[in-house]
């Protein structure tokens, strides 16, 4: 009688090496990315990230993958390549400025992409909001984690969140109500500010709703700009859309 072979269980990965796969693969990538102020300060907090990340997500639903490299790559890529688009397209500008220092407000943080990882590369105070508790405490300890004295963590819906104005970008990836996002960044933008929506390719912001919405919260000169983005062995075909805060108007019997 032939003897059957053990099948042997591959020991899954630790946290840690799943965080060392991750800065293997982003380490040659990233410089072409231009908008990251510190190349290893920023691998250092996108390992650190990847670690919590690796911990959390299995235990909260943080992402689909929590513990594929493959996977978190797609999405510190996926944060960080539509802010390098809006930049190059001079849609966004972060020159040094002396008078003030940059405020971003990213909406439905989630597990941290976009705004961890904007945090994690560029010099500006961030404000992430999350409705979730669970995810706002990750995102606390994720930003503890990665040594980011610049991340603020509000654990509110964004709609009844009184953020203020004053930012110079607001952020949100896959989130569905348009609508309700161009209210907040009517609200939450200086003039001249930037509001900046993730999206897939197949999305449509041109239609007449959202132009009315965009239009009704003070925000002008739409833009969308697609690129594709390896996911594993696919391509992935993605977008960011941007809209910019209007200077306010005076009506004439003011």
């Amino acid at each position: 009688m032939k003897r059957l072979a053990k099948k042997t269980k591959r020991k899954a990965a630790s946290p840690d090496e799943i965080a060392a796969e991750v800065r293997a693969q982003l380490a040659p990538a990233i410089s072409a990315i231009g908008v990251i102020a510190k190349n290893s300060e920023f691998l250092n907090r996108i390992e650190r990230l990847a670690a919590t990340l690796a911990l959390w997500g299995p235990k909260i639903n943080l992402t689909a993958h929590p513990s594929d490299p493959d996977e978190i790559v797609f999405h510190v890529f996926d944060s960080i390549i539509p802010v390098s688009i809006a930049v190059s397209s001079k849609i966004l500008r972060l020159s040094a400025r002396l008078d003030r220092e940059r405020r971003f407000l990213d909406i439905g943080s989630g597990a941290g992409f976009p705004g961890l990882v904007i945090a994690a590369a560029i010099n500006a105070q961030v404000t992430l909001v999350e409705a979730r508790r669970k995810r706002a405490t990750f995102l606390s300890e994720a930003a503890v984690e990665m040594g980011l004295r610049n991340v603020r963590v509000e654990c509110a819906r964004a709609e009844s969140l009184d953020v203020g104005a004053g930012f110079d970008l607001v952020t949100a990836r896959a989130v569905g109500n348009h609508r309700g996002i161009f209210e907040i960044a009517g609200r939450a933008l200086h003039p001249g500010g930037v509001l900046m929506l993730y999206a897939s390719a197949e999305q449509k912001f041109d239609d007449i709703e959202n132009a009315g919405a965009a239009a009704a919260a003070g925000l002008v000169d739409p833009s969308i700009a697609g690129y594709d983005l390896p996911h594993g062995r696919q391509m992935m075909s993605r977008a960011v859309a941007t809209w910019c805060k209007g200077q306010r108007i005076r009506p004439s019997h003011e």
